[in-house]
């Protein structure tokens, strides 16, 4: 049996749904980041304890140094491998969350019938989404719930995915001046925490405002 819904009432409950299969991708992210923060610490922290165990049962001096640097080589590479899995996996959950953020935007936003292809093409671009939803619908985009973590998230990604410096620069310092310009981004995952329900909430809000005028 076909539902006959009208667009108004299609989109209200799709878009609702966009929303939180954002949220939903988002979570497993966390999810993610803290299977691997269990794994540094069950497997490579066991293993560097072993070794400095090994180290200390027999004696530094007792050991050849060749030998000695290999071992304390290895402590080392477990030591790094934690820090680093961690600093990456936290960079990569910031851009894959504004990607997931983009691509529910433009379901959402196609969804509401008031959208031609090009104008979807361009609606990942910052200036081209404030200037279509106030042709379309005469919302304020940065009047939306969250709108500031949102700017924040993107300009995170932004220096995440396309500078090769990883240093935090104006744009970034402007949408939040906790970042200091020029300093290096390094673990993401507490900023992650602080902005992971934005996509979600600004999803929402706007869905419930297009919603009203459809």
């Amino acid at each position: 049996m076909k539902l006959n819904w009208d667009v108004k009432t299609r989109f209200g409950i799709y878009a609702l749904v966009y929303a939180d299969k954002a949220n939903i991708q988002i979570n497993a992210l966390n999810v993610l980041y803290q299977n691997n923060k269990t794994f540094n610490a069950e497997y490579l922290k066991g293993e560097t304890d072993k070794k400095v165990e090994e180290i200390n049962k027999i004696g530094v001096s007792n050991i050849p140094e060749e030998e000695l640097h290999e071992l304390l080589q290895i402590i080392n590479d477990y030591y790094g491998l934690s820090h680093e899995t961690e600093n990456i996996l936290s960079n990569y959950m910031i851009v894959a969350s504004f990607s997931f953020y983009e691509k529910k935007l433009k379901e959402i936003l196609e969804l509401s019938g008031k959208f031609t292809k090009s104008e979807l093409k361009n609606c990942f671009k910052k200036d081209q989404i404030i200037k279509l939803l106030k042709q379309k619908f005469s919302i304020d985009y940065s009047a939306l719930a969250d709108y500031d973590k949102i700017e924040e998230l993107r300009c995170l990604n932004n220096v995440i995915k396309h500078s090769d410096s990883g240093l935090v620069d104006a744009n970034l310092s402007l949408a939040n001046p906790k970042w200091v310009i020029d300093e290096r981004i390094e673990n993401t995952y507490d900023d992650f925490i602080r902005l992971m329900s934005a996509p979600r909430n600004l999803l929402y809000d706007l869905s419930n405002k297009i919603k009203i005028q459809l």
